[in-house]
């Protein structure tokens, strides 16, 4: 499987093509965006993708100049440009640079589909072409570890045996899947500059000293897969563990990064590199319940209990520290819900759950203070951010932070008499949103006139109400959806929507997706 960098700086054509494009299907894996030519050359070195499509005209650094740079420093990468401009200046500077290819905006899925084909075989050729070195051992690794399919897993396998003459037929070998994380805070703390950009070609020259053979690849975003063969005088359980904790050590000192290694058991028959690979890695994502990496094997993985942690005692209370401003105790209840996770060795997909659900129970607790001077905090993707988190402490970090930002605001905010009509019409919305609820209903309720209530929601909320109803039911919607029993009439109808069709509509307006569509990708 190919990779690809997407480089635009419109945020909605970037995760347009990112999301919509079939890249499955045709045999290429995203390997990252970037919304500007210095941000993508960026990640050009970390990724190294076998394809870049790019924009031309951007701010900072236009596709042009990216382009001619991206190729001083990969010149088998292949380019494809996107523009809106029919115009010749530009295809002209384009072919300058080897262009594979040139589209123009609005783009046309056939063509795009048509073109990314093209490109493919050219790739194929070029790889074809160099049938020697680590380049093409590294490719061919690489095509393995992403390959889906076993029957193809097996071929791309075969091949890599035929381009790795060092490694030697019987001799066991080990597999170690190697990450780099931040420390567990939120946001991330920036790495220092005085670390290494090339993190493989660090991890090489270790290599280069203490194997016989070994094949080195960037499997994901912060993490290698390494397959090594010890040298004949090293092949003593003592001398191997001795090697990875002064490895480890030494590279959580050298870059600056909580280093985990995951190491598989020891394997003789090279058919079953996937094996050792899937072991590693297992072994790696057992860090979800540490701190501080380390060296993991097999024989330290144990198995995990899907249960779901009641977190409502813990909402409540933390809902308390932070009305109270009590920062101490908002790190000691943290810390518990931590401490149950690791211990009892909670699923990581129920530990996610369970802290989504504990936000959302924080959410509905400090709606006032999050749909107006935190609202950025509302518009945050829980989900997303915290999928993407290595382990329960980062995660830990955080709710942290979510929580301290909260305790900072309700500690700061200033009640008046208008704020307290903003907050009462808040608690009607929530109380009441699965109603055909009006504006005029609501007038009734605080015993103000309509066109007053407006202009004192707009002032406090920064936004009408009808859009922050809206914006309530919308997100009801979106959490009653995770239940796959519900047909989308009922969940229009359980927020006060009567025209399933008119629900739709206002569903894709704000999730950029149709209920149905929304389901399948998030749940």
């Amino acid at each position: 499987m190919f990779s690809i960098l997407l480089v635009d700086d419109e945020a909605i054509e970037l995760e347009t093509i990112e999301h919509y494009v079939p890249w499955d299907k045709i045999g290429i894996t995203v390997a990252g965006t970037a919304r500007n030519g210095k941000e993508a050359l960026g990640k050009l070195a970390e990724l190294k993708p076998d394809i870049i499509l790019t924009d031309v005209r951007m701010p900072i650094m236009d596709g042009l100049e990216f382009g001619r740079r991206a190729k001083q420093i990969d010149k088998n990468v292949k380019i494809i440009y996107l523009s809106g401009h029919n115009e010749f200046q530009y295809i002209k500077a384009a072919l300058n640079i080897e262009a594979t290819g040139y589209l123009l905006k609005p783009i046309d899925m056939e063509e795009l589909l048509a073109l990314l084909e093209k490109v493919k075989k050219k790739c194929e050729e070029d790889q074809l072409a160099d049938q020697s070195g680590d380049w093409v051992r590294e490719k061919l690794m690489m095509r393995m570890i992403s390959e889906p399919d076993p029957a193809a897993r097996s071929e791309w396998i075969r091949r890599w045996e035929q381009s790795a003459a060092d490694f030697v037929h019987g001799r066991p070998f080990t597999a170690a899947y190697v990450t780099f994380d931040s420390p567990a805070a939120y946001p991330a703390p920036q790495a220092s500059a005085a670390v290494p950009a090339d993190r493989t070609e660090f991890v090489r020259a270790f290599a280069s000293q203490s194997w016989a053979s070994y094949t080195i690849v960037e499997a994901a975003p912060h993490a290698l897969f390494i397959l090594h063969q010890w040298k004949e005088e090293q092949r003593t359980p003592e001398w191997s563990a001795d090697f990875w904790d002064s490895f480890q050590a030494q590279l959580s000192v050298s870059l600056g990064f909580e280093v985990t290694i995951g190491l598989s058991s020891p394997m003789s028959e090279l058919d079953r590199i996937w094996d050792a690979y899937v072991q590693a890695r297992s072994c790696n994502e057992e860090k979800f319940y540490r701190t501080g990496g380390g060296i993991i094997v097999p024989n330290d993985l144990k198995p995990t209990v899907q249960t779901d942690e009641d977190v409502e005692q813990t909402a409540a209370k933390l809902a308390s520290f932070i009305q109270g401003g009590d920062m101490e105790q908002i790190r000691i209840e943290l810390d518990s819900l931590l401490a149950r996770i690791q211990k009892e060795r909670m699923d990581r997909n129920f530990a996610i759950r369970a802290v989504i659900r504990l936000l959302t129970a924080l959410e509905q607790h400090f709606s006032m203070l999050l749909a107006g001077s935190l609202k950025e905090l509302l518009l945050a993707d829980h989900w997303k951010a915290i999928s993407m988190m290595p382990t329960a402490a980062h995660i830990q970090a955080y709710v942290l932070h979510f929580c301290d930002e909260m305790r900072k605001a309700s500690s700061e905010r200033e009640i008046d008499r208008n704020q307290a009509i903003a907050e009462q019409i808040v608690r009607i919305i929530a109380e009441r949103h699965h109603l055909p609820l009006t504006v005029e209903e609501i007038a009734k309720e605080v015993y103000l006139s309509p066109n007053y209530i407006r202009t004192i929601f707009k002032e406090k909320m920064g936004e009408t109400i009808l859009d922050y109803l809206t914006k309530i039911r919308i997100n009801h919607a979106a959490e009653l959806l995770k239940d796959k029993a519900l047909k989308v009439r009922e969940v229009a109808h359980s927020v006060g929507y009567e025209n399933v069709s008119y629900f739709c509509s206002v569903f894709h307006k704000h999730k950029g997706s149709t209920p149905n569509e929304f389901r399948k990708m998030y749940f």
